[in-house]
């Protein structure tokens, strides 16, 4: 392959290869990021089969332009004066990034930042409105543009200490609530009663609450109507139909045909179905959208699983993509082979090139991690918000939102006390494509979660509409996106956005507005939607229809609204596997297993006093799984029991098993299988309905068919998370420690129990734990190092 066949490729002109011929050798992958990125959206659309890519990339490199970075875009002329400056500053800050890399990796600091752990950095961009925000970004420059010229300051590594320090806090929270009746959340912090040691792994999760968000659950049998969408403008599309490489005339469109005939046939291999049927599909343009045969065979067979496909999946220039919602769990280096699809972090996320916005939320993440592996695109090239928790130790930054040197938000959530966390962890990534991603997570952005403990996640696509549609609250399939935007705005997403807008180099190609409480949401097809979110937020509310927004109460309305309730006679199976767990009262508990059979706090105002304890499964590792673990004691730092298990609750116990053997387990699933009251043996049944009389209030709401429902998200059992409701006060309140995420969905009546098997990355049904168990515990046993 000549150079001048290159140049018609990449677009370079013959004098820009003459200046180049005194460049040092091509550098490897990782070395000069600026290059790897022309080079990959150069080459977005070759198929490795069909060019020599090691060849294109020396001669690439020989034809690069040799003219410095384009300086970064300056905001337009009716931008105020800071924006200008703030621009500079910008611009500054990039050209370091991008000559020396070295530089790049130790200034990129998402969760602990050296420079605000020296007392450098912006300030935060705080306030309780846009007004306050620009005078504050005032300040923020003046500090910004010092730091920009100031010689980088070496990153602070997070280190196993303070991210173990970050969850003993989180379980002092746990341990230190009064579970005697609902109480007020304290107004300063205070410290964890037991420092732990520090551990091999420096990955470490939170055991704190969440918020609860509810999407919705309509199931459509059929596709979604014929929608011809419009992708946004891309580079891409500029590119030649017809290439010359190597004295050869090829015609793109004919190798974008063959690629994806190929890619259906592997796909195909994989899945026992033949390369004829599935040519068609794959071969569809991007975002068009493909009739799901999900829709239609979902839960038809004991072996079917309610959110995987058989594929193959539709894709567009990001890559896949599932309209349907898609819920794995996550590729290990450890552990024994697994039969199901799983998903990477890489896989989440997608091209980079594609992507025109991320917004992730993490309780902890992984600066270095993120680097090497290449997980998320550089925040100086893609706008990026990151929702993460504020150190401990400057609670000055509590709520605000700060705009980093190298274009990054940071926005720390508002905590109402030093025991809460901020413990969800999601995605919201919009590609270049017109397509919206939104994954939602039981693992944090550490190599550890997604490496060597059990994690899960959801992900579900959305496609562009060909006009708006307005999200009302009555339709239940909007409910998902109007669950977020009342969490962006808490978290004041609104503000950050708008400052990434008009200050981030790439602020004016961000395809999501915050307008009109955050309008631009219609703007995509919500019909597909097939859970409910159950969120947290921390808090004190009142009112049986605010307490019935967020948490356990959360839940309860939801189950009931949707009938994923039992029948009359039937009772629940219910079993709860987390990585964490709380401090009970006998009232919490009982009240905890009344809301997931489908109560409301209205309905619980006249419930008599519990007397004996609910029918629990509680799943934790006993001592001797986590000592038989592939990593052993060192592996079970980020599990703690606390206080959960004594002479009372032991016999709620049971022991927790991946099906991937000797690996711990850090997804948090609730699981509720509804059983007939003579068949609690484990041996199902079809339940049927009863000839006794039901008062209203108990008759069947909607869906006749479910026969239980699995939760999946960030919620740990703990009141610390799933709030604390007293209907016994006029009116009614819950108290919230934590910001919490997860959806909810049901299961079919007919194979719920052999579906909930398959969901489940844990063996089921669980052992009960003997008289000689014991739970682990990381706190019990602190010489873990």
């Amino acid at each position: 392959m000549d150079e001048d066949a290159v140049a018609s490729i990449l677009g370079e002109s013959s004098s820009n290869r003459a200046s180049a011929r005194a460049r040092p050798p091509c550098p490897r992958r990782g070395e000069n990021r600026e290059f790897d990125r022309h080079f990959d959206e150069s080459t977005a659309e070759y198929d490795p089969t069909e060019v020599d890519f090691q060849e294109l990339r020396r001669a690439a490199w020989a034809t690069w332009r040799t003219k410095p970075p384009a300086a970064l875009s300056r905001p337009s002329q009716t931008a105020v004066a800071e924006d200008d400056e703030l621009a500079r500053v910008l611009a500054l800050s990039a050209q370091e990034h991008a000559s020396s890399q070295s530089a790049s990796s130790s200034s990129r600091s998402r969760f602990h930042d050296a420079d605000r752990a020296a007392g450098g950095g912006l300030n935060p961009l705080g306030g309780r409105d846009d007004g306050d925000d620009d005078e504050e970004l005032r300040r923020a420059i003046a500090m910004s543009e010092e730091e920009a010229r100031a010689p980088k300051r070496q990153k602070r590594d997070e280190t196993p200490e303070e991210e173990r320090r970050m969850l003993a806090e989180a379980m002092a929270a746990s341990l230190a609530e009064s579970e005697a009746g609902p109480s007020m959340i304290p107004a300063s912090p205070s410290k964890p009663k037991q420092e732990v040691n520090s551990i091999s792994h420096h990955n470490i999760q939170s055991t704190s609450g969440s918020d609860t968000y509810t999407a919705p659950i309509s199931i459509p049998s059929s596709p979604l109507p014929s929608i011809t969408a419009s992708p946004a403008p891309s580079t891409d599309s500029a590119a030649p139909t017809i290439l010359k490489i190597g004295g050869q005339v090829i015609d793109r469109a004919q190798l974008e045909k063959e690629r994806r005939e190929r890619q259906a046939a592997r796909q195909a291999a994989i899945s026992g179905i033949s390369s004829s049927s599935t040519t068609s599909s794959t071969s569809s343009a991007p975002l068009k959208t493909a009739s799901s045969s999900l829709a239609s065979s979902t839960l038809s067979s004991s072996e079917s699983h309610p959110f995987q496909a058989s594929g193959p999946f539709p894709t567009d220039a990001a890559g896949e993509y599932y309209l349907d919602g898609e819920l794995r769990h996550v590729a290990l280096r450890i552990g024994e082979h697994s039969r199901e699809r799983t998903f990477s972090p890489q896989q989440v996320v997608g091209n980079h090139s594609q992507i025109a916005l991320v917004i992730v939320s993490s309780f902890v993440i992984e600066d270095q991690w993120l680097l090497d592996a290449n997980i998320l695109p550089p925040p100086e090239v893609v706008p990026t918000m990151t929702v993460r928790p504020h150190r401990k130790d400057q609670p000055e930054y509590n709520g605000k939102i700060e705009l980093k040197a190298n274009g990054e938000m940071w926005v720390y959530p508002k905590m109402l006390t030093g025991f809460g966390s901020a413990h969800m962890k999601y995605f919201w990534i919009f590609y270049k494509t017109g397509r919206l991603r939104v994954a939602i997570s039981t693992a944090n952005l550490v190599s550890y979660d997604y490496q060597e403990i059990e994690n899960t996640v959801f992900v579900q696509d959305l496609l562009p509409l060909v006009a708006p549609i307005p999200l009302v609250a009555s339709n239940t399939t909007h409910d998902f996106a109007l669950q977020f935007a009342r969490l962006f705005t808490h978290l004041r997403i609104h503000t950050g956005l708008r400052n990434l807008i008009r200050h981030h180099p790439a602020g004016s190609a961000i395809p999501f507005t915050p307008e009109n409480n955050f309008a631009d949401l219609a703007k995509y097809d919500w019909s597909k939607v097939r859970v409910r979110i159950v969120m947290s937020i921390p808090g004190q509310y009142t009112g049986h229809e605010e307490i019935g927004k967020l948490g356990i109460s959360r839940l309860g309305k939801v189950l009931n609204e949707q009938g994923w309730v039992p029948r009359s006679g039937e009772k629940l199976d219910v079993e709860f596997q987390g990585s964490s767990l709380g401090t009970y009262s006998l009232e919490w508990f009982d009240k905890f297993y009344s809301f997931v059979s489908g109560k409301t706090s209205q309905q619980l105002v006249h419930r008599t006093k519990p007397t004996s304890w609910p029918d629990f499964h509680i799943l934790f590792p006993t001592l001797a799984t986590v000592e038989r673990s592939i990593g052993g004691k060192p592996g079970g730092g980020t599990m703690f029991c606390g206080k959960a298990f004594n002479s009372v609750t032991k016999g709620l116990f049971y022991d927790a098993n991946s099906k991937r053997g000797g690996v711990l387990m850090h997804t948090k699933m609730l699981i509720a299988i509804f059983e007939p009251a003579e068949n609690r043996l484990g041996i199902e049944k079809v339940g049927t309905p009863t000839k006794l009389k039901r008062k209203a209030d108990e008759m069947d709401i909607g869906s006749k068919d479910v026969g239980g429902w699995i939760y999946v998200g960030s919620h740990n059992f703990s009141p610390s998370a799933w709030g604390n409701v007293d209907v016994k006060k006029n009116p009614p309140t819950l108290n919230i420690r934590n910001y919490e995420l997860g959806i909810v969905f049901p299961l079919d009546r007919k194979n719920a129990r052999s579906v909930a098997d398959r969901v489940a990355p844990y063996k089921r049904p669980a052992r009960k734990y003997s008289a000689s168990d014991i739970p682990w515990d990381q706190n019990a046993f602190p010489d873990v190092g």
